[in-house]
């Protein structure tokens, strides 16, 4: 006879990844990329919603947060079902919802947790009030493994303008002195797309390819998404972010037509290649980074 413990005990394994993040229900960014982005990578993705939207490819229309009791119920019964390998934190919603995810960042900060810093759609849509800013600045940096904001959120969050490399250099190093123990800005919206990395103690830029500048909704939910997965499966920090960055720039490459608004990206477009040979899904020569 086959018990419950022998099913557990033959079945294949992977890293679960928790997502926290709103849901975008055309499926683009938010919780439905994460998800796809983790699978993507061979992980096995969860969540917790933190915010329903009302949007298409086209613009946000309504967010509403969810109640900051029902999140802190769900994260409470996702981490009684088993051992989490790595977070990945993206809209927020509101103050409320931003406390409970430093109370659960707070309770089990020895996780690789990779906080996207979301404030505003790309159509300009506010996405976190200023109570949840506040938080964010003042808490949520210093329990994030590494931080990684566009320009705009860098900005806002730093309260200097970021247009440069060098300003992104001097954002990156203001985060890190606000409490981040690791920041990566990038540069997605600049004539090239480079993202300045910065541990505390060094810099480095990653350059790469600037394809499909349309093929762009979800792109830093994909990215901190890719982090995540990384993370979990075993890989030091910096060779997750060169590999995200090489996952996310394919994805935009083979984006889906969908909609008359910003595209979204392929996340599963690796189901359409032939396997690899190697042992691995990516090559490090595959993405071009400068050391600085």
């Amino acid at each position: 006879m086959v018990t419950s413990a022998d099913n557990h005990a033959s079945a294949p394994t992977a890293p679960v990844v928790l997502t926290i993040a709103g849901f975008d229900p055309s499926a683009g960014a938010g919780i439905a990329a994460d998800l796809k982005t983790f699978a993507a990578h061979n992980c096995y993705g969860v969540a917790a919603i933190t915010a329903l939207t009302v949007q298409n490819t086209q613009s946000v229309n309504e967010v509403y947060p969810v109640e900051s009791v029902k999140l802190r119920e769900s994260l409470q019964a996702l981490w009684e079902d088993g051992r989490i390998a790595a977070i990945k934190v993206g809209m927020l919603g509101d103050g409320a919802n931003a406390e409970v995810v430093k109370d659960f960042l707070s309770t089990n900060s020895w996780v690789p947790t990779v906080i996207d810093p979301v404030l505003r759609s790309g159509t300009g849509r506010d996405l976190l009030d200023r109570e949840g800013i506040g938080v964010l600045r003042e808490e949520l940096l210093k329990l994030a493994t590494i931080v990684t904001p566009n320009l705009q959120e860098a900005a806002a969050l730093t309260g200097f303008r970021v247009e440069t490399v060098e300003e992104m250099k001097t954002a990156a190093k203001r985060l890190v002195e606000m409490g981040a123990r690791a920041v990566v800005v990038t540069g997605g919206h600049l004539e090239k797309a480079i993202d300045v990395y910065y541990d505390g103690a060094s810099f480095e830029t990653f350059i790469g390819e600037k394809v499909k500048p349309d093929n762009t909704h979800g792109t830093g939910c994909t990215f901190s998404s890719a982090i995540a997965s990384n993370l979990a499966l075993g890989r030091q920090l910096r060779d997750a972010i060169v590999l995200a960055k090489v996952y996310v720039t394919e994805a935009i490459r083979k984006a889906f037509a969908i909609g008359p608004g910003r595209l979204p990206l392929h996340h599963l477009y690796r189901m359409q290649q032939a396997p690899r040979t190697a042992d691995h899904s990516f090559t490090f020569a595959e993405a071009e980074t400068t050391h600085q």
